[in-house]
């Protein structure tokens, strides 16, 4: 039997405010992932965006940090990281991601561990918007 690939499941946005749905779309994917023998997810990271992220009514992050902490009380694989919100500048998905395999790089030196962005319709749309 071949063993699964060990991925962790990275969700970027403002999360102003968290939602069950936010929650749920990481439930989602790794049941999805695990039903289909794609990979093995080890763990989730909510990754709240920077408060110089230009959103109206965007909450200051460290009250959107509480909350996702509040949220996540009971989640025994999902974890806020607030490296993305704690930057001087807004950050770039890709310095994100970035920054995050590099983590689990160092943090995994005997097994290998993906990241693989989980997003909503909301982030994959901002991807099409010209610098942005």
């Amino acid at each position: 039997m071949t063993s699964l690939e060990n991925v962790t499941l990275l969700s970027c946005g403002s999360f102003n405010p968290i939602t069950i749905m936010h929650l749920r779309m990481f439930e989602l994917a790794r049941d999805y992932l695990h039903a289909e023998n794609i990979c093995e997810v080890v763990g989730g990271i909510i990754s709240p965006v920077h408060d110089g992220y230009e959103k109206e009514d965007l909450q200051p992050s460290d009250h959107r940090c509480r909350m996702i902490d509040l949220a996540l009380v009971s989640s025994d694989w999902i974890k806020l990281d607030s490296w993305e919100c704690n930057q001087e500048n807004w950050q770039r998905t890709v310095n994100v991601l970035h920054h995050h395999q590099q983590q689990l790089s160092n943090n995994n030196n005997t097994e290998r561990t993906r990241l693989m962005l989980l997003c909503g319709a909301d982030v994959l749309q901002s991807f099409a918007v010209p610098n942005l």
